[in-house]
């Protein structure tokens, strides 16, 4: 019987393995599961020009001295959108915790999805328990972004810091729909340690660029 267990799956093994190398957009979301599965993140760089990755993206980052990738911000062909744990370390949170929990670190922007995506998450029964505002990650601008996201109270002010700072970026890298960016978060010795309490932490509440 196990013979002939082993022998049936065989060409299920087989056309899995075909509909992985000849369909791309297959082999990136079983690819993807894998990864997300996976969870964690990863420092990489050193002193003021260290930044934390979601471990699944890390291999991403590595093609490149991330001095130079954080300098360019981007490496190879993959932008990065860069969110700073000084200005932002609630929204930090919610990201670093949400890639230990398997939620993956490179995005595909795509604004079609946003408004079904934003009916599908931070409604108004999130509760506000502190006066912020409800964080969502994957970002509802991309086609991660929607249902399963991650979702914790932040400041508003940085929410407000996050969303311009998304909205600039995706216009100054030329980061249009269906391109995959890599999502940085620099000074991570800043992210909060805890839930938003009600006092806006941030070490720098200059203007978000």
């Amino acid at each position: 019987m196990a013979s002939k267990t082993k022998t049936g799956l065989l060409p299920i093994v087989l056309l899995a393995a075909v509909v992985l190398v000849a369909v791309p957009e297959a082999r990136n979301e079983v690819l993807g599961l894998i990864d997300g599965a996976a969870g964690g993140t990863e420092l990489v760089g050193e002193g003021e020009t260290q930044f934390l990755v979601a471990a699944s993206a890390a291999s991403e980052v590595h093609k490149c001295a991330p001095a130079q990738g954080l300098a360019d911000q981007q490496c190879d062909d993959l932008k990065f959108v860069i969110l700073d744990a000084a200005k932002m370390p609630f929204i930090a949170r919610n990201i670093s915790t949400a890639w230990q929990a398997g939620h993956p670190g490179v995005l595909t922007k795509d604004r079609t999805a946003e408004a079904v995506n934003r009916r599908k998450v931070c409604l108004p029964s999130f509760p506000r328990k502190h006066g912020g505002q409800c964080d969502e990650f994957p970002f509802a601008s991309t086609r991660q972004g929607g249902a399963g996201a991650q979702e914790q109270e932040v400041p508003a002010r940085e929410n407000q810091c996050q969303g311009g700072t998304l909205s600039r970026r995706y216009v100054a890298a030329g980061i249009g729909d269906g391109d995959d960016f890599l999502v940085v978060i620099t000074h991570p010795d800043k992210i909060a340690q805890g839930p938003f309490q009600g006092v806006d932490i941030a070490e720098d509440q200059s203007w978000c660029g």
